[in-house]
């Protein structure tokens, strides 16, 4: 396994020199290793750290006219092979053909990962979900991560949902019990300054009593995905460092195999970097609208769902992404990406980064080695 492993990671790191040229250069212009596709603006949930759910209650027509699955089905076709794809919302099980979303999507795409976030408010449709995504999934590893930021109660009062502690807890168990090698069960712990103070005993919950496969976490962050601009969310600087250090001593101790065992490599080197700019701000080279983009519920191709910049909409070129990739749109958003540097921490992206940069890679291999 680690052999076939290191083969595909080589194969994939030959292309880097290419993905320097185009953002270089503009030339060769490469499709993107990576998505996320967030299918959905509808949300059950009143997060204290995000407005969508807030946003889908005052007015459920914002998640009128989103991209149907014919469209997805074509798109797809149009997008060629990806390394990694993320699915996201809003609460992506709120879409009621989201299985087959994901379906049509992989069979266009071929990824070697799907990514799955969720709110886990709804057990028995995200369980049903998932169970059919197998059924018609292939060898594509699926990652199911259910959010979880807060023990009992002070869960329930960052999400907004009453009775999502219980809920998240049993859609841990009942997707462990589909015992599909290709699943992975995650957690994912959002650490904001509603929750800051009380992280350790959210590590100590998560890994002592659900084990999850994996468990990743993240700061709370602005994004206008989250329609959140302006609201107070942030922790204070030293809490976030501090929860970072008490998460990242816990994760070296738990053994990871297969794909864990890479997101772990990665998230490690990522908590370096989020610590780094907690501490003094830097900025770094983003990759975004070169390795990777995010495509929007209403069919807007995004640089990624931090920085927002708009590449096009695929409904405007008629749904073929390439196209959309090639446009004067995503001139625009790639010049104005060369010339900054991002301060932006989404994870997705920064896995795309990090692939980009052999000093980073380098580490991230040797920790995926040794485990740590």
């Amino acid at each position: 396994m680690k052999r076939r492993e290191l083969l595909r990671g080589a194969k994939l790191a030959s292309k880097i020199p290419m993905y320097w040229a185009f953002r270089r250069y503009g030339r060769p212009v490469l499709p993107p290793l990576a998505m996320s596709f967030v299918v959905t603006d509808k949300c059950n949930s009143l997060c204290k750290t995000c407005n969508i759910g807030r946003r889908y209650l005052d007015d459920p027509t914002v998640a009128d006219g989103e991209l149907s699955l014919d469209e997805y089905a074509t798109l797809a076709k149009s997008i060629g092979p990806l390394e990694w794809v993320t699915f996201s919302g809003g609460e992506p099980f709120m879409r009621k053909d989201f299985a087959d979303v994901v379906v049509a999507v992989a069979e266009g795409t071929r990824p070697r990962v799907i990514n799955v976030p969720t709110n886990a408010t709804l057990v028995r449709a995200t369980v049903a979900g998932v169970a059919a995504i197998l059924e018609r999934l292939g060898p594509t590893r699926l990652v199911v991560n259910v959010s979880l930021d807060g023990v009992g109660e002070d869960h329930d009062e960052v999400r907004g949902f009453r009775g999502n502690f219980a809920s998240a807890t049993k859609t841990v168990q009942e997707l462990r019990r589909l015992s599909d090698p290709r699943l992975v069960v995650g957690v994912n712990t959002v650490i904001s300054r509603f929750n800051a103070d009380r992280a350790g005993a959210i590590f100590d919950y998560v890994q002592g009593e659900l084990r999850p496969d994996s468990h990743v976490v993240e700061l709370a962050q602005i994004r206008p995905e989250y329609h959140n601009q302006g609201d107070r969310i942030a922790s204070d600087p030293a809490l976030a460092r501090a929860a970072i250090d008490a998460f990242s001593a816990r994760a070296r101790s738990a053994e990871r195999s297969g794909v864990p065992r890479w997101v772990k490599a990665f998230r490690a080197e990522y908590y370096q970097d989020v610590k780094q700019e907690l501490a003094q701000a830097r900025g770094h080279r983003c990759f975004s609208a070169f390795a990777t983009c995010s495509l929007m519920p209403h069919g807007e191709v995004w640089s990624n769902t931090q920085r927002a910049d708009v590449l096009g909409n695929v409904r405007d070129f008629s749904l073929d992404f390439r196209a959309l990739w090639q446009g004067e749109g995503a001139d625009a958003a790639r010049q104005r990406i060369r010339s900054e540097l991002c301060h932006c921490e989404t994870s997705n992206v920064a896995y795309s980064n990090a692939l980009m940069s052999p000093r980073v890679l380098s580490r991230v291999v040797g920790r995926w080695v040794l485990g740590a």
